[in-house]
């Protein structure tokens, strides 16, 4: 009986509105809200940004709780994430020889992967 009456309780919440005027169904609406916020942890926090703007109208208003709650902490998650990354992206970009060592900036350097290995690379 709880089963049928939460669902009789999912049918009768209002529709979500996306950031470009569309109406989800809530139970959808939340479940992507969740799935974009989860997908943020996996060093993807695009889909933070994504969450954000996608229900941007929950995010500043809050008419549906649990899209504003997933929504929020997106928008928190990437900036947290964004003052951890920036800061440490700009020093190994300005100054990394410098700070690093020449043998911890040799060991992160990209363009001296040897890659000749596994047949991406010239050779």
């Amino acid at each position: 009986m709880a089963a049928a009456e939460a669902e009789v309780g999912e049918l009768s919440l209002p529709p979500v509105t996306d950031v470009d005027g569309g109406v989800l169904p809530a139970p959808q609406a939340r479940t992507a809200a969740k799935r974009y916020y989860y997908v943020g942890f996996a060093a993807l926090p695009w889909f933070w940004v994504v969450n954000v703007w996608l229900f941007f109208p929950d995010f500043w208003h809050g008419r549906d709780p649990v899209v504003a709650k997933y929504t929020r902490r997106s928008a928190l998650g990437f900036v947290v994430y964004t003052c951890l990354f920036l800061p440490w992206m700009l020093l190994y970009l300005i100054a990394g020889e410098k700070v690093l060592g020449q043998s911890a900036y040799d060991a992160l350097d990209i363009n001296r992967l040897d890659l000749s290995g596994s047949g991406l690379g010239p050779g």
